[in-house]
């Protein structure tokens, strides 16, 4: 028996080896574990044009309704991507979903996970892109359009990559500091920002969990403790005592106490 951690998975129907990847991990698990979505489970493009279009479909979601069948755990925290998803996680999926910071203890471990949208960092623009409304008019636009202006959005967000990293951390590092050492937890995890950290923060650890979108992440929580995995190197601007593993290889880190 396990519990892991995911974040910014980000399925649309489009993007099937993305989803086929996230569906393999999930069958890897077993019902006797539990899974918790730390936000963004979907895109935004799924949110507004495709979750009307069969969803179950999508390979992920399909074989998250089936570990939910069998008889595994599922809490999704939804993110900024899938803010309004979640009746269509609790219909579809069978998941639980909270619509707030989730703090719980598992195997003795105090935890505590959020979203990173959540914490204050981003810019208000891009609060705007979670509304109803956006969305209702982000789905009448003709395809050709749409994924012109989510190719600019992406574009814009690689370029200010390094930037919104700083804001970001500086806001997670703040958040971390409080709720460890405010005695709420052992170990905070969030998302958002797409990359891999990972961090001691006073008696504690800060993990920022990675997407999904051109590879994996995962936190495992057990009784041998909290194991990080990534297929990725970690980030460099963190401690420089946290060294990244060979990027061919994952990323796998324990806590001890």
């Amino acid at each position: 028996m396990a519990d892991y951690f995911v974040s910014d998975v980000h399925l649309r129907l489009d993007h099937v080896e993305r989803s086929e990847r996230f569906a393999a991990f999930v069958r890897s698990l077993s019902p006797a574990d539990s899974l918790t979505v730390v936000g963004d489970l979907c895109d935004f493009w799924f949110s507004s044009r495709q979750r009307h279009d069969a969803p179950l479909r999508c390979p992920g979601l399909h074989a998250l309704a089936e570990f939910r069948r069998q008889g595994g755990m599922l809490l999704i925290l939804p993110g900024n991507h899938d803010a309004w998803l979640a009746p269509f996680y609790e219909k579809s999926l069978g998941a639980r979903c909270v619509d707030r910071p989730w703090e719980g203890t598992r195997h003795g471990v105090k935890i505590s996970a959020v979203h990173g949208h959540r914490l204050g960092a981003r810019k208000p623009w891009k609060a705007m892109m979670e509304s109803r409304p956006f969305l209702s008019a982000f789905e009448a636009i003709p395809g050709p359009i749409a994924r012109r202006l989510a190719d600019r959005l992406e574009r814009s967000n690689a370029q200010s990559l390094a930037a919104t990293h700083h804001r970001h951390l500086m806001t997670y590092r703040a958040h971390a500091r409080r709720t460890i050492e405010g005695g709420r937890a052992h170990l905070v995890l969030l998302g958002h920002v797409h990359d891999v950290f990972d961090e001691a923060i006073g008696p504690g650890r800060m993990i920022v969990l990675g997407d999904w979108m051109g590879g994996s992440s995962h936190v495992r929580v057990d009784a041998q403790g909290v194991h990080f995995v990534a297929d990725r190197p970690l980030a460099t601007t963190l401690n420089p005592a946290i060294r990244a593993s060979d990027p061919a290889q994952p990323n796998v880190l324990r806590s001890h106490g």
